[in-house]
């Protein structure tokens, strides 16, 4: 079958799509615009323009040289769903990555007729009124319509609601409240910074990067600010509840840790990029066996002695739930379903990464590192002590590979059992080796043969971390384990690939944010209107306008498809076509007369290969 002579850039479009665009020779040619999600290097990186449309958020500087810039993409007001790209530099000021996801020719199906006001209050009846709420208007680009995100802030909860804009149903409600697991208190001696007024010394280090606060057993935040008289922070009960130092002692110092980690290994200052004071509370409310990131601060609890000590005593738990804020200030990975996973997997791949780094600097003697997570606080008898287990998920009963996603309502979609698959990509990635659970298999008795021929090349520690950091803080919202597998490929290259391929995540996978419809009809047309550049394959759709009057005929600015497999008909108010183009016309066109008040442009496409389309920019009287 004869092909256009664009086939060897839509070839190239088609591998940025379902994966990762690879290096070519010589200098960079312009990128085609991808549609969804993608994640290019080499050549495609360096031939990439950001499209227009896009919002910059921030910049950072990469370990090493270069940046990292993040994009949002917005229609109108409203910001696109998941429609977030990221563009790494290298020190030379050359692109070596664009992770991401684009929409183009997207727009909104339905008004914002549904006030921020009036979404608010319908979001407070379904959780209440209480805590500190925002909205945003964004644009889902699955079906173009228009929503209020509504987010109401509390201590321990963070209802997230998606408020249709015209019709004020809700589409989606979820608890984005990120939640870690267990920690304890070691009884260790520790040197660390406080601030002094008066007679009296306050757990606020004294550069003011972190506060440490009591909610002295209460559902209060922060609460109040952890005071002592001569600044040794000694005094403990054997249960560790208010008002035993020890918990605010192991949340102070461990902030601190996981600040130091940010900056010395990435460059970022703190949580925020931007200074931001680490806030940790600890005794909140009673025997609570659980530590949180709430989109403000840290949280942890007591334990009951039984299952969990305090859970500030542990480094890996502080560096986790940390992690969750630099997400948040970053990707800002959606907490559900496999986006939640992997903002649950990031946490832990940092949170491990961070025992490595005290370990190298001796900063946490009475700690020693693994591939453990919560090894420190979890009372509760297993194989191997902790939650969850990088090295062998499936020793505490979570997925080593993408056929044994586990599929629940429960946790926000699993997140937390499921980000056992990302987690055994990065520890494969490091350590190199097979999976886990090919033989002889998990120290659960668990055992699969697939992918087990693959044996992942070891990058070691610092250059993966430097690898996983950029590829998941560079990722859309709503990424999934493909959209995360083609970002750590494009970044880091056949070894990251690798380490995903062994665990069942492979080239060719789908991605979380796929192209939206190839066209989209108007049945009310306003001039000028055109179709997606470029269209999409299998595309059949109509446009239609209303002159009021007849005799007159469309003018076409850009008239450009796949010759003789794609074609662009003009038809009157009767439906007689009158016209009908295929291939590229530079000139462009005027229509024959149209002797209805209506006329209609139709395009339809077939399976492979797309070109520019068309753009109807006037039209004329005849």
């Amino acid at each position: 079958m004869n092909r256009s002579p664009v086939v060897a850039a839509l070839a190239a479009l088609a591998l940025v799509t379902a994966g990762v665009a690879t290096a070519t020779a010589g200098p960079a040619a312009p990128t085609p615009l991808p549609s969804g999600s993608f994640a290019l290097s080499g050549a495609a990186a360096q031939g990439f323009a950001v499209p227009a449309g896009m919002v910059k958020l921030w910049t950072a500087d990469r370990a090493g040289g270069g940046t990292q810039t993040r994009y949002q993409q917005v229609v109108g007001a409203a910001q696109v769903l998941g429609g977030q790209l990221t563009v790494l530099k290298n020190k030379a000021g050359k692109t070596d990555a664009v992770i991401g996801a684009y929409f183009p020719g997207l727009k909104a199906k339905n008004s914002a007729s549904v006030s921020t006001a009036s979404a608010r209050g319908i979001a407070a009846k379904r959780v209440g009124t209480a805590g500190k709420w925002s909205s945003s208007l964004k644009i889902d680009p699955r079906d173009g319509r228009l929503f209020h995100q509504v987010v109401s802030q509390r201590p321990d909860q963070r209802w997230v609601q998606w408020v249709d804009a015209s019709s004020g149903s809700v589409k989606k409600q979820y608890d984005a409240v990120a939640h870690g697991d267990g920690t304890g208190v070691k009884g260790d001696t520790k040197e660390f910074s406080t601030t002094r007024i008066g007679g009296t010394f306050f757990l606020r280090s004294q550069d003011q990067r972190q506060e440490t606060y009591d909610a002295a057993n209460k559902q209060v935040l922060p609460g109040t600010i952890m005071t002592d008289a001569d600044d040794h922070w000694n005094f403990n009960l054997p249960t560790f509840r208010t008002p035993s130092q020890a918990p605010g002692v192991d949340a102070h110092y461990y902030a601190n840790v996981t600040d130091d980690f940010y900056s010395d290994v990435f460059g970022r200052n703190s949580i925020d990029d931007n200074g931001m004071t680490i806030i940790s509370t600890v005794h909140f409310a009673n025997r609570f066996c659980n530590a949180f990131w709430n989109g403000e601060q840290m949280t942890y609890g007591d334990g009951d002695n039984k299952t969990c000590l305090p859970l500030s005593g542990g480094l890996d738990v502080v560096g986790h739930e940390l992690t969750h804020g630099v997400t948040e200030f970053t990707s800002n990975l959606i907490y559900e379903d496999e986006s939640g996973a992997l903002n649950e997997a990031f946490s832990d791949m940092m949170g491990n990464t961070i025992e490595f780094y005290a370990a190298q600097h001796g900063l946490d003697p009475a700690g020693s590192p693994d591939w453990l997570i919560g090894e420190d606080v979890i009372l509760t008898p297993d194989i191997r002590p902790g939650f969850r287990n990088m090295g062998d998920p499936q020793e505490d009963a979570d997925p080593d590979h993408y056929s044994e996603f586990i599929v629940t309502e429960l946790d926000n979609g699993g997140v937390h059992s499921n980000s056992g698959i990302p987690n055994h990509a990065y520890y494969l990635a490091v350590n190199g080796g097979k999976n886990a659970g090919c033989a002889p298999g998990s120290l659960s008795g668990h055992t699969h043969t697939l992918d087990c021929g693959v044996t992942v090349p070891a990058m070691g520690l610092a250059t993966a971390r430097s690898v996983f950091y950029q590829a998941f803080t560079s990722l859309p919202e709503f990424a999934n384990f493909c959209d995360a597998r083609n970002a750590t490929a494009a970044v880091g290259g056949a070894a990251g690939a690798a380490a995903w391929d062994a665990v069942g995540v492979h080239a060719g996978c789908t991605p979380a944010t796929p192209p939206p419809p190839p066209c989209v009809s108007d049945p009310d047309a306003d001039i000028p209107f055109e179709s997606p550049h470029p269209y999409g394959n299998n595309g059949d759709c109509t446009w239609t306008y209303d002159n009021g009057t007849a005799g007159f005929a469309f003018h076409f600015s850009l008239l450009d498809t796949e010759k003789n497999f794609d074609f662009i008909t003009v038809s009157d108010g009767n439906g007689d076509v009158l016209a009908t183009y295929t291939g590229l016309d530079r000139n462009g066109a005027t229509s024959p007369c149209i002797s209805t008040p209506t006329g209609s442009v139709r395009l339809t496409t077939d399976g492979s290969v797309v070109a520019q389309g068309f753009i109807v920019d006037a039209v004329v009287a005849c």
